[in-house]
């Protein structure tokens, strides 16, 4: 692309599939402390702990469980719809957030390099999650297509001037 040609600009949210994901990765999360909780009830009740304890306990549980699944129905759902990108040849624009929202700028001569990852749950929905990296930290775009993660990658490493054995 010569200097006075204009790109178009890639933009987009983060696929259905994506809302998925966080969902079975938060799922898997609080299980574990359901699961430590409810030891912790089964232990009140064994050991025949005073009365104010055990209540503390059963509280402990019903908190945990209320708030994963809200957590879980509601606050994925939120975290999938307000997640959104857009990389132009001079810059990239990150939106996120649910309570506090978060519109990060990383201009593209601050870009060091482009990596791409895939857990076990992003290879199952076909997703990939982009990191980008500056000197002052990285940035993440996640689970997005894995076809189009790959084209994502190379742009934003075209635009950013980054020689292929950092775009990873």
């Amino acid at each position: 692309m010569s200097e006075n040609e204009t790109a178009s600009p890639i933009s987009g949210t983060l696929p259905i599939e994506a809302r998925t994901v966080f969902r079975l990765s938060s799922a898997i999360f609080y299980v574990i402390g359901l699961v430590i909780t409810g030891a912790l009830v089964f232990a009140a009740v064994w050991f025949d702990w005073p009365v104010w304890l055990r209540a503390t306990a059963y509280g402990l549980l019903a908190i945990a469980v209320i708030y994963s699944l809200v957590d879980i129905i509601v606050f994925q759902k939120w975290k999938q719809e307000r997640f959104t990108y857009l990389v132009q040849p001079l810059e990239i624009r990150l939106h996120h957030g649910i309570i506090t929202t978060h519109d990060v700028l990383i201009p593209m001569t601050k870009v060091q390099y482009v990596h791409a990852k895939q857990g076990p749950l992003l290879r199952k929905f076909g997703l990939q999650t982009i990191t980008i990296g500056t000197a002052g930290g990285s940035h993440e775009i996640y689970a997005i297509e894995e076809s189009f993660a790959k084209t994502l990658r190379e742009q934003i490493a075209v635009y950013a001037r980054i020689e292929e054995e950092d775009v990873v």
